[in-house]
């Protein structure tokens, strides 16, 4: 698992955006080739760090918790995508989604900042050991992604 300050991720990482979008894309095309679709690994790590969300997940997928649950990696995923280019709106997705979910659905944030964990964690294992410009990128954006949630709890 990935653990890494947001200074310590910006301190080391000087390419520009464009160059980082390159190499996400790079991450994001392995993990996809080497994994497919990626939502049963990602909720196999999820559930196993947070085996309480599981029963969430039933009650709030009105019968349906695969199409839930493929709908949340995909919400995570889509944040990993965008974070790099486009910060602002997923601020604002995270800060209207954060609240509600903990307000209304009784859905813990650490929940929020645990999916994000697992989708970090099951990408990162597709990356080569000698790929230090990639992890870079992606702890980045880990740090980005829970600092927002963070910020959302506020």
């Amino acid at each position: 698992m990935l653990a890494v300050s947001a200074k310590t991720v910006q301190a080391g990482c000087t390419m520009n955006t464009t160059s980082k979008m390159t190499v996400l894309e790079n991450i994001l095309e392995r993990a996809a080739t080497q994994l497919g679709d990626v939502t049963e690994p990602v909720m196999a790590q999820y559930y196993s760090d947070h085996p309480n969300a599981q029963q969430s997940f039933r009650e709030h997928g009105l019968g349906n918790t695969r199409k839930l649950e493929a709908e949340m990696v995909e919400s995570v995923l889509y944040c990993i995508m965008n974070w790099l280019e486009r910060p602002q709106e997923i601020r604002i997705m995270f800060g209207s989604t954060v609240p509600h979910h903990e307000d209304t659905l009784r859905v813990s944030s650490d929940w929020f900042t645990g999916l994000v964990d697992a989708g970090i964690a099951v990408i990162d294992e597709t990356i080569p050991a000698s790929e230090n410009e990639e992890r870079q990128v992606l702890q980045e954006i880990h740090a980005g992604l829970t600092s927002v949630v963070k910020e959302a709890r506020i």
